[in-house]
């Protein structure tokens, strides 16, 4: 390919632009089609149906229209909890009762499910920021999941020994060159903002810093 046939940098950059903003607009679409097959009595319809059909006012209602028009774009940027998005959707002065209605169809369209939100969450957290499960409790009660739904999704992970020996082991790999009780210091207040247990870090620190 000549260099004249050759895309430029500021081509392939309009490229990658489009394919996200159609990516965006697919999603949307999907969340858009989701919330929609919601019918009046609360059940998911096929489109054209009769229980479709039925009248429905407030999806006409500006307000609702708006509302919604927010929870979908927040739902395309990603997952929230129940309590979450209508914390949001309150903060931007909808009305209570708009949002309420608009909450409980994103639930039965499935769009908004907590036990889902609750695991996904817990995974990615875990993964990401390597945190315990007692913080992962925090941030969940944070997103307004407690009690068995919190329960259920933290019962997936994995033994809490090996987590805080990786961020202990990876915490003393930097701080090779410190005096041995900085290192101790350092490793155990890491240890400490990722939520594990005092006597669980203690004994992991111990055990990195002599076979380190």
């Amino acid at each position: 390919m000549s260099p004249a046939d050759q895309p430029s940098s500021g081509q392939g950059a309009r490229s990658s632009a489009d394919v996200l903003a159609r990516s965006n607009a697919d999603v949307l679409a999907a969340l858009q089609q989701a919330i929609d097959s919601v019918g009046t009595d609360g059940q998911i319809h096929a489109a054209g149906s009769a229980a479709e059909a039925e009248p429905d006012p407030i999806a006409e209602d500006p307000e609702y229209k708006k509302a919604k028009k927010r929870a979908l774009n927040m739902l395309a940027a990603r997952d929230h909890s129940f309590a979450e998005l209508r914390e949001k959707l309150l903060g931007r002065e909808h009305p209570a009762h708009i949002v309420d209605t608009l909450i409980e169809r994103l639930q039965n369209s499935t769009l908004l499910d907590d036990a889902n939100f609750a695991h996904s969450f817990v995974r990615a957290k875990r993964e990401q920021r390597k945190l315990s499960q007692a913080a992962l409790r925090r941030e969940l009660k944070k997103k307004g999941i407690d009690g068995p739904l919190a329960d259920d999704a933290l019962d997936e992970i994995d033994d809490e020994w090996d987590l805080a020996y990786e961020v202990a082991a990876k915490k003393a790999a930097s701080t090779r060159t410190l005096p041995y009780e900085t290192r101790q210091r350092r490793i155990l207040s890491m240890l400490a903002r990722r939520g594990f247990p005092s006597g669980l870090s203690f004994a992991v620190t111990r055990q990195v810093l002599e076979t380190d």
